[in-house]
């Protein structure tokens, strides 16, 4: 498993290294770090050691950590990790979204509103909607739910069977507005003169088709101008700038000849797993092949399955539909020139954007390290496990647990049935034909046996009537108003030290924390005897002492509590 930049940070490991100045010339520039031919200066790190500053012991785990992630990197280097295709890859979307994201806030922060343009749209405001839409690809799909929905089907039963959108289908393809002139972009000129009842024919959107259904119309006083302003000013700010970016990126790509490979597209598709979610396995040649291009860049096959396999879960992908791929890459394509864009523009050399840039690739680099490196010496075995688990075996006792018998009482009249039959020292599992069972809590192939209740699995009022039970005492516990739960006590398991299974998840968790932290430290070691390394202590000692506070300010601070 991949671990971030981060993976030895705030680990307190090793006390080492400070031996390590004999014998190696402080540097003459002013590094109060040197590895190798990495050198780390007061100024890339003293606002970070300022936070720590009194703090004896986070400062020289701060320092450590900063030489242990020195010495990977340096070592990465030396085995040539930086140049791994992963990495590579990594660096490049990283660094494309940082540079992206600030051509887009260059570009889209020029665009500004004239007051009468808000002025105007409130003038307008004071009629509320709700209507159906449906999305699909294919336009003889479209036209089949058009006809079926002019026939009397329900357009929102389509929507869920049918659309291609997830939202669309949990929402049951209904949205409803305030106000009409809140709605987007690609719907708002059919609203305008839509009336109840109409069916708006599919239109064309982007990847696709889209319909409309309209389910009522209603007026109603809006806000005062001063009120609503603000909301309606944000809206068409961020209206226009949609329309701004979509302007420019539909320049940008004329501009820079923006081209899809659809031998390369059709392959990909065809790799599709028959859920159209993930890919099959690609040849090398396959990988290599260019899936889309532009003047001064290109796109291959394994940067853009990779960026599709990488997309969160809840986003759509159709891996299996050509014309979604296409799509994908061309739009991977308009992120690597909005980069190639903010670079034009000097944006990389911002200090802060570059430190930011730099660090996404280490952060790259380091994630491989950990991977190629350190996961393989990180082997739990069985004599650690056990070690660990006689430790922690008595921290992590199995609390004391009770089984029951449970009858659901669904109504205030089985309640009082269950009360009567109680005082009359009848058994109601005697009768167990005149209540309903309650799977929530049965133990497995069970009819009225619950899987054994903690005490902290029982809700906090029926905690100490259901423990002081004795064996076969009965009680009934209240679940609402008109429902309860009738619970008879068969037996009590004691408390006890857990078995290994039992608890081997915590077991794994810590053996392998304790084999990372051994496997770093020797690594560390290893490696400050490998690559000539330098610290000047007298910089970080600096640090032990606490920023002095003026004693007169003191002093005036003091009377003024007293």
């Amino acid at each position: 498993m991949k671990k971030a930049i981060v993976f030895f940070l705030g680990i307190a490991f090793m006390v080492l290294l400070l031996a390590c100045e004999q014998g190696f010339e402080p540097p003459t520039d002013g590094a109060v770090i040197v590895v190798g031919d990495r050198s780390i200066y007061p100024a890339n790190i003293e606002d970070s050691f300022e936070r720590f500053r009194g703090d004896t012991v986070s400062v020289d785990v701060f320092k450590e950590n900063i030489v242990a992630r020195e010495l990977f990197i340096t070592h990465a280097l030396a085995i040539g990790l930086d140049n791994d295709r992963e990495v590579l890859r990594l660096t490049h979307e990283r660094s494309r979204e940082i540079l992206q994201a600030q051509w887009l806030s260059y570009v889209l922060d020029q665009v500004e509103l004239e007051d009468q343009t808000i002025r105007d749209f409130w003038e307008t405001m004071g009629t509320g909607i709700s209507y159906t839409c449906f999305y699909h690809e294919d336009s003889l799909v479209m036209d089949s739910v058009l006809n079926m929905v002019k026939n009397g089907e329900n357009l929102s039963r389509l929507a869920v069977d049918l659309a291609m959108d997830e939202i669309i289908r949990q929402t049951e393809g209904i949205i409803t507005l305030d106000d009409r002139n809140f709605s987007n972009v690609m719907d708002f000129e059919y609203l305008l003169s839509a009336e109840v009842g109409d069916v708006i024919d599919p239109f064309p959107v982007t990847l696709g088709w889209r319909m409309l259904q309209i389910d009522s119309i209603w007026t109603y006083e809006p806000f005062s101008f001063d009120v609503d302003s603000s909301r309606i000013a944000g809206m068409l700010l961020s209206r226009a700038r949609e329309s701004r970016k979509k302007f420019l990126e539909d320049s940008l790509k004329v501009v820079y000849n923006v081209q899809i490979n659809t031998e390369a597209i059709e392959l990909m598709a065809s790799k599709a797993d028959a859920r159209g979610q993930m890919f099959g396995i690609f040849s090398p040649d396959e990988l290599d092949l260019v899936a889309v291009s532009w003047d001064g860049g290109s796109r291959d096959l394994f940067s853009v399955t990779e960026n599709i396999l990488g997309l969160p879960g809840y986003m759509p992908r159709y891996t299996n539909k050509s014309k979604w791929l296409s799509s994908y890459a061309t739009r991977l394509a308009m992120f690597d020139i909005q980069m190639e864009e903010a670079i034009s523009y000097g944006l990389d050399t911002i200090p802060e954007i570059a430190r930011t840039i730099e660090a996404k690739h280490w952060e790259a680099v380091l994630d491989k390290y950990y991977e190629v490196v350190l996961a393989p010496s990180i082997q739990v075995d069985s004599v650690l496990m056990n070690e660990v688990y006689l430790e922690l075996r008595d921290e992590l006792p199995i609390t004391e647990s009770r089984v029951f018998h449970v009858l659901f009482l669904a109504s205030n009249e089985k309640i009082a049935t269950a009360e009567s039959m109680m005082s009359s020292g009848q058994d109601l599992l005697e009768s167990v034909d005149t209540f309903e069972f309650f799977p929530p809590i049965l133990a497995e192939g069970e009819e009225t046996i619950t899987v054994p209740l903690s005490r902290h699995m029982i809700p906090e009022n029926d905690r100490e009537s259901l423990f002081s039970l004795i064996v076969a005492d009965a009680a009934i516990i209240q679940l609402s108003d008109s429902t309860a739960l009738w619970l008879k006590l068969d037996k009590v398991i004691e408390e006890r030290i857990p078995e290994l299974h039992e608890i081997r998840e915590r077991v794994v968790s810590e053996a392998s924390q304790r084999m990372e932290t051994t496997t770093i430290e020797a690594l560390v070691d290893s490696l400050s005897n490998e690559y000539h390394l330098y610290i000047d202590e007298g910089y970080f000692e600096g640090f032990y002492i606490p920023m002095e506070v003026d004693s007169v300010l003191t002093t005036e601070s003091s009377l003024e509590v007293i």
